[in-house]
């Protein structure tokens, strides 16, 4: 598969999963509830250095009562401009990657939450498995939302340059039992250097099957 046509396929994929959910309705899969996430990034790197806009197709499982309360496997296709020495470098990025998450119910407003994922990542340059944790605390009145956490990114095997520490904020609005929006800033800073490293803002859809 070439790098301009993976984007193509992740975008027909989620193209055709949101066209039929009412086949889906009241599904559930291995105990779990089904949904379907798209998410839009774009990032600016700091200092003028460039920046990316990725797509992220987020199929995943919900578990009300059990240890592990979601499950997601994130598919995601990213192409990066970088300026380097006056000259814009275009590269095309994947990844897929597993993540787990698990709530702490505080009341009935309040959580804390703690989340893991592993993947992997793949250029034309480099290739990497990762790593990160997320923990934050959520704030939910009626649909309304509000999070803030810190993630800790990681590489599993000493390729340089991609460890990071993140700040994440941002509010989430519950349409209804099956539609949500959420919206994220993310400052993220280089771990050797304690550098910026860039600012992103997200916005995602997801639909509860």
């Amino acid at each position: 598969m070439t790098n301009s046509s993976f984007p193509k396929l992740l975008s027909t994929s989620a193209l055709l999963c949101l066209l039929c959910p009412m086949a889906w309705a009241d599904v559930e899969l291995w105990g779990g509830k089904p949904s379907l996430g798209l998410e839009f990034e774009h990032q600016k790197m700091a200092f003028g250095a460039g920046h990316s806009n990725a797509l992220t197709l987020v199929p995943g499982l919900s578990f009300k009562d059990s240890f592990i309360h979601k499950v997601d496997v994130l598919i995601e296709a990213e192409r990066e401009n970088e300026i380097e020495d006056g000259v814009n470098e275009k590269t095309h990025v994947k990844k897929l990657a597993l993540r787990l998450k698990k709530n702490f119910e505080l009341n009935d407003s309040w959580a804390l939450f703690l989340r893991g994922l592993v993947g992997r990542e793949w250029n034309t340059l480099e290739n990497f498995n990762y790593s990160y944790v997320d923990t934050g605390i959520h704030y939910e009145v009626g649909a309304f939302g509000l999070m803030a956490g810190l993630r800790f990114q990681r590489t599993l095997d000493g390729t340089a340059g991609h460890d990071r520490n993140k700040f994440r904020f941002g509010p989430s609005y519950e349409i209804d039992a099956h539609h949500e929006i959420e919206l994220r800033f993310v400052r993220a800073w280089n771990v050797q250097t304690r550098k910026l490293d860039s600012d992103a803002f997200i916005a995602e859809y997801t639909y509860k099957f």
